[in-house]
């Protein structure tokens, strides 16, 4: 947060989250997407390359949804070039790779979906084993819509055991304020730290990039 980063944002996702209408559909939907084209890792590189700053964010969609070779030519490619990278993902298909949990530069984002996002279940195995496998380095995010949503985060957190990563929460857009969660961030005394996203402030309405 606060770093000029630009953004990788893969079409395709293996959720609808019903609970909240999706901040980029454009990336999760079939009829959006379907026509962009398939590009190999080095064009997007090379895009990269031309643009400000040195923190990449690989996102969606769900950016475990692409053939994970090409995936970690990426990713490799990146930090040849000195770039920090940041993977967001929902954690629920696959174990995430060695080279995401293993390269000091890489920070996995683990973006846990409650009940509030409508795909509470999805995964569930997988995501546990992937918050477990979390390091230092990396995050896990809880998004919360109501009260039901932070206690449901409580739940799940105490239930994982002692973590190595960091813990965030931020609300759904819209659906919940950022003074309440900070509120009872504070009255839980638990060691969240609080997720914003600044672009929707400092950019509002802005959807897509180059």
């Amino acid at each position: 947060m606060g770093a000029v980063t630009s953004f990788v944002r893969f079409g395709g996702c293996n959720m609808r989250c019903a609970g909240w209408p999706c901040d980029t559909p454009h990336a999760i939907l079939p009829e959006i997407w379907k026509h962009d084209p398939i590009v190999p890792p080095d064009y997007i590189v090379k895009k990269i390359r031309d643009l400000p700053g040195k923190n990449v964010c690989i996102t969606g969609g769900e950016p475990t949804l692409q053939p994970l070779e090409d995936l970690e030519k990426l990713g490799t490619q990146l930090l040849l070039e000195d770039y920090t990278v940041d993977v967001f993902s929902n954690g629920s298909l696959k174990p995430f790779p060695l080279w995401m949990l293993m390269e000091p530069s890489v920070c996995i984002i683990m973006d846990w979906k409650l009940a509030g996002s409508g795909e509470n279940q999805t995964g569930m195995e997988v995501r546990i084993q992937n918050a477990r496998a979390l390091t230092s380095k990396d995050a896990l995010k809880f998004v919360i819509v109501d009260d039901m949503d932070f206690e449901s985060a409580m739940f799940i957190w105490k239930s994982l055991g002692e973590l190595k990563c960091s813990i965030w929460a931020g609300v759904a857009w819209g659906r919940y304020s950022e003074a309440d969660l900070i509120e009872r961030i504070k009255v839980a005394r638990v060691p969240w730290r609080m997720n914003i996203q600044l672009h929707k402030f400092i950019y509002p309405g802005v959807d897509k990039g180059i």
